[in-house]
């Protein structure tokens, strides 16, 4: 960042599911966190393009969090593109479009970038755990794999994997049929392999969870056994991983109409939470964990961080 280190930031983290603001100011203080549904990828990932009513969602979106952004003081607004905007045909012109309609760049990033920024996210919510883990975060177009020691970064990896395009790509029945799910997970069992050959000789017994459908996760858990919620403040969690397993079964088996009835679902996630945890159930069922951990921090977070740096290669513009 340049001369203006005080300005109050605002960053877009503008995702295939979900657009997300992070307003924090330049103590670190966040002064506001919205996040809104636009589904950038339904109807379009199959073709390789964002159809014309998601383009329209994500500028309506882009207009509203821009409002928020300055209700909360930010003076500096930076947007990040991931999957859905990187991997489809008209991505670049949708990010054009946006810059036009509201004044904010968009800054499109690649799936190694994305891991960092991720990464650097969970890194502040979690300072404390060095031993070897593994970050899954599970997007829409793309879920991202980070396996750290320490500081170090082993090895990171962006998969088209994001339960859109899974959705997308597989069209599952509602509820998902044992062939939907042999299906999908063969698919995923084969996309992964590069991530079984690191984790096959890296041992890993924590695995962090950094996405909505974590956050989701943990609350439909604990609406299930009577437990606290997720507070609007709290940004970690420690899963209870003997819990767990009897969860992703049932919402893996779940129809629509009985996900949207759990305490603790949230209407965005409906639609997807039961690829999210059939993805969920293939990684525990494959490493033998013995701490799983919920990260509320992930790209934004990243962001701000690499935001503090002298040469900030971002583009920006001012609220």
């Amino acid at each position: 960042m340049d001369s203006q280190s005080a300005d109050v930031l605002a960053i877009f983290d503008l995702g295939t599911n979900t657009f997300n603001l992070l307003v924090r100011n330049a103590e670190g203080q966040a002064l506001r966190s919205e996040k809104l549904p636009v589904k950038l990828g339904a109807g379009g990932l199959r073709s390789d393009e964002i159809a014309p009513d998601a383009e329209a969602r994500a500028l309506s979106a882009m207009h509203q969090l821009k409002t928020w952004a300055q209700e909360a003081g930010a003076n500096r607004g930076y947007a990040f593109a991931t999957s859905a905007m990187r991997s489809t045909r008209n991505g670049k012109e949708i990010a054009a479009r946006i810059e036009r309609e509201t004044g904010i760049p968009v800054n499109i990033i690649d799936g190694d970038q994305e891991a960092a920024f991720i990464a650097g996210g969970v890194a502040q919510a979690w300072p404390e755990v060095a031993d070897t883990r593994l970050i899954m975060d599970i997007g829409g177009g793309s879920t991202e794999f980070i396996l750290l020691s320490g500081a170090d970064v082993l090895y990171a990896e962006s998969f088209p994997l994001g339960v859109t395009r899974l959705a997308e790509r597989f069209q599952p029945s509602d509820p998902m049929t044992p062939s939907d799910c042999a299906r999908i997970s063969a698919h995923m069992e084969e996309v992964l392999a590069p991530l079984w050959a690191w984790l096959n000789h890296v041992p890993c017994q924590t695995l962090i969870g950094s996405s909505g459908s974590f956050d989701t996760l943990f609350n439909v858990l604990a609406g299930a056994h009577g437990q606290p919620m997720l507070a609007l403040a709290d940004y970690r969690a420690k899963f209870p991983l003997d819990e767990l397993p009897s969860l992703l079964k049932i919402l893996v088996q779940s129809t629509r109409v009985e996900r949207l009835l759990m305490p603790g679902m949230l209407e965005m996630r409906a639609d997807t939470l039961q690829v999210s945890a059939l993805q969920i159930q293939l990684i525990l069922d494959r490493i033998n964990f013995t701490t799983m951990l919920l990260s509320g921090y992930a790209l934004k977070e990243g962001v701000w961080s690499s935001l503090q740096t002298p040469q900030c290669p971002w583009r920006a513009s001012w609220l």
